[in-house]
């Protein structure tokens, strides 16, 4: 029994320096670090990247001290200036308060560039990456569409990654993603979508992509943001524009929103097939045929 119990005090001795020595600053030196939590992050990737960081000695030490101050699910999104010296208590305790007054930029997958920001030029379509984006409150437009561009640059090089589809520029993708990402929500239909679409621009049949004609219409006269993507009718199929695919074979002559990864992704790795037409249920399930007969019994069948 005695040896029991002395097993149990080094146990506790035991976790006791190891909990101390990982509880203490990191440096006894003062330096300032910035730190940036992003919207949806967890307190285990928080604690992973304060680790990573060298911020804190250990993550799991960093989590022990959340729950016991009871902070762990009021950590707050936003950017924070930590002081190395400060112990972990100091840390956590910082991080549950307000960050600094710089603000979040969100872009959504799909919006046009006037949904966005009327700050940027409108040569910018397709190229502003949907993600969110922690803006310094003193970022000049300038600076804002460098942080943007900097995403953008690393998510397309992800995405271009053993790609099979190299028939098309670097631009020419972005326009295909930005079609993509209007037409399809799954990756998986979203690459069937550009396998599609690749078959007729290989053989010079027009893309006829709603969306386009969308576009085109919506940029005919100012609107406001909500009516912006609104059903096409009939009529709207005539506009004349060199974004109208009804009347125009081949891609658009630049994108017509902001493609996310998926999109792009899927511009890079169509899936290959002998489809030339699909169409969309009012549940938002796509149906695909290889002959012109087969695209009219989906439509009898689906849309009627």
């Amino acid at each position: 029994m005695k040896k029991v119990f002395l097993f149990l005090i080094l146990i506790c001795l035991g976790f006791g320096f190891w909990y101390y020595q990982n509880s203490t600053p990191v440096t006894s030196q003062s330096t300032i670090n910035q730190f940036v939590v992003n919207q949806g992050d967890g307190i285990i990737s928080i604690a992973k990247r304060l680790e990573a960081n060298k911020l804190i000695k250990n993550q799991y030490v960093f989590l022990v001290n959340a729950y016991r101050l009871g902070l762990n699910t009021k950590l707050q999104a936003g950017s924070f200036k930590i002081d190395s010296s400060n112990n972990l208590e100091q840390i956590i305790t910082t991080l549950s308060k307000s960050g600094s007054q710089d603000y979040w930029l969100k872009i959504i997958d799909g919006q046009r560039l006037e949904e966005i920001t009327p700050k940027f030029d409108q040569s910018n379509e397709g190229y502003l990456f949907p993600d969110s984006y922690l803006i310094p409150s003193n970022y000049s437009p300038d600076q804002i569409f460098e942080v943007i561009t900097q995403n953008f640059q690393k998510k397309f090089a992800q995405a271009s990654q053993n790609a099979t589809n190299t028939k098309l520029t670097d631009a020419e993708i972005i326009t295909l993603a930005s079609l993509i990402e209007r037409e399809g929500r799954t990756l998986e239909t979203k690459q069937k979508i550009a396998g599609v679409l690749m078959n007729r621009l290989d053989i010079g049949m027009a893309l006829q992509i709603d969306a386009t004609v969308q576009y085109a219409r919506d940029s005919m006269k100012s609107k406001q943001i909500k009516d912006y993507w609104a059903p096409v009718s009939k009529s709207d199929l005539k506009i004349v524009s060199p974004y109208n695919t009804y009347l125009n074979p081949g891609l658009p002559p630049s994108p017509i929103c902001s493609p996310g990864y998926n999109s792009i992704y899927a511009a890079f790795h169509p899936i290959a097939s002998d489809y030339l037409y699909y169409i969309t249920d009012n549940d938002g399930l796509i149906h695909f045929a290889t002959t012109l007969d087969q695209h009219n019994q989906n439509i009898a069948k689906f849309l009627h």
